[in-house]
């Protein structure tokens, strides 16, 4: 068995160009499965619940996610795709690993059909329900170019600013 040293990678400014860039898909001589250890091993580092390579600069069309968020169990979704979604939409408080302390209301479909490759190529087809398929709908904004602050609108988003402003101000006065 090969011994991979894992890597944590460094996660891009949120004003970074490549964040904006739709993928199309992987290349065919992608390491998958040491792409997803590393990606991992971030994930869990910067304590996400999901995480795009795109978010580290890997412009690769994939991520991975908590499917099951209490169990900690973890899939990797190499081009994944949303094929179709529930119309009853639900609004939740979502944040990102790009944007620290940042936490909007967004509205999003409560259940997804959607399909991925795993890390051997094997196509999977899966309904998503609940917190996962927030979390994939998420990391699909990812992929297209964009991300949740583009959801809500420019005063929404200031509003959201001063209250992480004034939160990591109050931890820092804690911590004295």
């Amino acid at each position: 068995m090969e011994e991979h040293n894992m890597a944590i990678y460094t996660l891009l400014e949120n004003d970074n160009t490549a964040l904006t860039i739709p993928l199309s898909g992987c290349s065919e001589d992608l390491d998958r499965k040491e792409l997803k250890e590393n990606l991992i091993a971030t994930m869990i580092n910067f304590h996400g619940i999901g995480l795009s390579a795109n978010q580290c600069g890997i412009m690769e069309r994939f991520f991975i996610m908590y499917s099951d968020v209490k169990k900690k169990k973890i899939i990797a979704c190499f081009n994944p795709q949303i094929i179709s979604e529930g119309t009853e939409m639900v609004l939740m408080d979502e944040g990102c690993l790009t944007y620290p302390g940042i936490w909007l209301k967004i509205r999003r479909p409560d259940h997804i059909d959607c399909s991925f490759e795993d890390e051997n190529g094997d196509l999977q087809e899966v309904t998503m329900m609940g917190l996962e398929c927030r979390i994939f709908q998420h990391e699909m904004d990812h992929m297209e170019g964009t991300n949740f602050t583009n959801r809500v609108s420019k005063l929404k988003m200031d509003m959201a600013k001063k209250r992480a402003a004034k939160m990591k101000k109050k931890s820092m006065i804690s911590m004295t």
